[in-house]
């Protein structure tokens, strides 16, 4: 869970233990804010700047929050696995989005996968996309049994 998630699930919390009229007070403010995000955004278009923004955790966050990111969800994890693949000399490829359910193949590039990799993926997948649904990791090579001496 990201700082910015942490915030708006301690906020709502505060909200249940607050009156109607504080709950009003946060949703005006959470307007105003995104009310100028958006400008931000109309005023930066294309340039360098937005894709900056855009690649910023907490900035991007916030785009999100407030449905202003300039990525959509398929373009931000293709993004995300062209660096993994850089990192594991694998390769890495986003084989659709079902019902925001992103679904990733690996395939190998000749070296061993280190243990593990699939929930790097899918925590990576779900840290630039928190919008989908949930990741699913195809292609896997299946764990080593260990064998048991008797």
């Amino acid at each position: 869970m990201t700082d910015v998630d942490q915030i708006v699930v301690r906020i709502e919390e505060l909200l249940s233990e607050s009156d109607a009229r504080a709950e009003e007070l946060v949703r005006m403010l959470m307007q105003l804010y995104g009310a100028g995000l958006e400008r931000m955004v109309e005023i930066l278009g294309d340039s360098e700047y937005a894709e900056r923004f855009a690649d910023d955790k907490l900035i991007g966050s916030l785009l999100l929050l407030h449905g202003l990111h300039p990525l959509d969800a398929e373009t931000r994890v293709r993004r995300m696995l062209a660096k993994l693949e850089q990192s594991f000399g694998a390769h890495f490829s986003l084989e659709g989005m079902e019902r925001d359910v992103a679904r990733v193949r690996v395939e190998k590039n000749g070296s061993p996968l280190p243990g593990g990799i699939g929930e790097v993926i899918e925590r990576a997948a779900l840290e630039v996309a928190p919008d989908l649904a949930g990741v699913k990791v195809e292609g896997l090579p299946a764990e080593p049994l260990v064998q048991i001496e008797r």
